[in-house]
């Protein structure tokens, strides 16, 4: 896995991200109009390129998994951020949707711990979908945490996603139901492995 720097590698982990979360219920309810599928695909791009300028956006060595993964709480800001946050908030939620938005991220970050390694977004190719892809994912990800000593936390509104993270050596601990719509959240976390675990 490695971080996304040219700009084939930004479009294809773009194209990957969008088909995974494009009818997700998570991204629906943001936007000024769901069965506008372009509203719903910028939701998805401004997570990549915020997650890019925080260095944390990932494409797998076979172009056929993208990963969002970077330090909780890291605050970046450039021109170009700022300007495409307004474009969503006045073009693609609206006002009224982009401040539920603010005010569900703060929800979400009150819940979720301060310090570790948060995996925003993660997703394989639909169409490319192999064992070897999602082992390199994990892998890389656990990796992270072990060298870092960070724990590792995610979210997910799936049921599906859900026991796949309980069956990958993750631990839910929390959930909560949406305050906007009618979905529930569920929060995991995984320690890194001890220092003694790793010599």
């Amino acid at each position: 896995m490695k971080l996304v720097q040219t700009r084939d590698d930004a479009q294809r982990a773009i194209e990957i991200l969008e088909d995974a979360f494009i009818d997700s219920l998570g991204v629906y309810w943001m936007v000024k109009d769901p069965t506008n599928l372009k509203q719903r695909k910028w939701i998805i791009r401004l997570l990549f390129y915020e997650s890019q300028a925080k260095k944390g956006a990932f494409i797998t060595s076979d172009q056929n998994g993208a990963v969002l993964f970077f330090q909780v709480n890291q605050k970046v800001t450039s021109l170009r951020l700022i300007f495409l946050r307004l474009y969503v908030l006045l073009f693609i939620t609206g006002v009224r949707n982009g401040l539920k938005a603010i005010q569900y991220q703060k929800i979400i970050a009150s819940v979720r711990h301060k310090n570790g390694l948060l995996g925003l977004l993660v997703a394989t190719d639909k169409e490319r979908r192999t064992s070897k892809t999602a082992f390199e994912i994990k892998h890389k990800m656990f990796a992270s945490s072990d060298e870092s000593d960070l724990c590792i936390f995610i979210e997910t509104t799936v049921p599906r996603v859900r026991k796949l993270y309980q069956s990958s050596g993750y631990v839910e601990y929390a959930e909560m139901k949406h305050p906007f719509t009618d979905l529930t959240v569920w929060f995991f976390k995984r320690e890194p492995a001890s220092k003694s675990t790793l010599l």
